[in-house]
């Protein structure tokens, strides 16, 4: 196979919010890097800062990397949510990403659940 002929595709990154009484999940899907920061970003404060959400959860079962800047949002959004005295989750994390979270030591910050 010559070079020419190998196509490579990017992953893209998208995430969906839900809202269920007092709790937001966000499900995330593909690769998180810095270009989707911001908006991800504000969209997570926007929630946090909301009256009526007490709990946000993170489904990461469709997240197949985050970058450092994926954990830096991550760390931003814990620090929100014991500022407002609300709670976040993460479930579903893949093998991937365990692997980051084992190495940037996230793994005790973050309340981690396989499924909901």
């Amino acid at each position: 196979m010559a070079l020419s002929d190998v196509v490579l595709t990017e992953v893209m990154f998208q995430y969906e919010i839900k809202q269920d009484g007092e709790k937001a999940f966000i499900l995330f899907e593909g690769s998180l890097s810095l270009k989707d920061s911001p908006k991800l970003s504000t969209d997570i404060k926007s929630l946090i800062e909301s009256e009526k959400i007490r709990e946000l959860v993170l489904d990461f079962k469709n997240l197949s990397y985050l970058d450092s800047s994926g954990v830096g949002i991550l760390l931003r959004t814990y620090s929100w949510t014991k500022e407002k005295d609300k709670q976040v989750r993460i479930i579903n994390l893949s093998d991937e990403v365990r692997t980051i979270f084992t190495i940037a030591n996230l793994l005790d910050i973050f309340q981690l659940k396989e499924e909901t």
